[in-house]
């Protein structure tokens, strides 16, 4: 089952994502808020394959010896212990909004929501709570 998760960046060298990912579900309600996000601009809320995190060699995107288990307690750390980031980690990281952007798209997207979609508020108050902890949020898609 592919589950996808709103992760906050609490770090970038070395990157470090946050223990309090939140989980989104019921697939719909996740959907129907990517599409308003991405109405408001196409890189609000980035998507990243959590498998192509990591990376084995420097050439090569995921891993065939370490595997990411985002359910796992903690925040996860790429140090190389055992983490190494991916070099298409690094670079899709670079091309993040500033959370300057991001917090005005963010404002105007909540006002746009449809109140019918209970958990479109519960994510973007996660959402800039963390953007006011000086956090970057990216959405980690985990294939099961």
């Amino acid at each position: 089952m592919t589950r996808f998760w709103l992760t906050p960046i609490l770090s970038y060298s070395p990157l470090v994502l946050g223990a309090e990912r939140i989980s989104c579900l019921p697939d719909a309600e996740l959907e129907s808020f990517r599409q308003l996000a991405s109405n408001q601009h196409p890189r609000l809320l980035p998507m990243f394959k959590s498998s192509l995190l990591l990376s084995d060699e420097e050439e090569v995107c995921g891993s065939d010896f370490v595997e990411l288990d985002l359910m796992r307690e903690g925040d996860i750390v790429f140090d190389s212990k055992p983490f190494h980031l991916s070099h298409c980690a690094e670079a899709f990281m670079d091309r993040l909004l500033t959370r300057l952007e991001v917090k005005a798209l963010l404002m105007a997207m909540d006002e746009h929501r449809e109140v019918s979609f209970g958990k479109h508020a519960v994510w973007i108050k996660q959402w800039m709570d963390w953007l006011h902890a000086g956090y970057d949020i990216v959405l980690l898609r985990e294939d099961g």
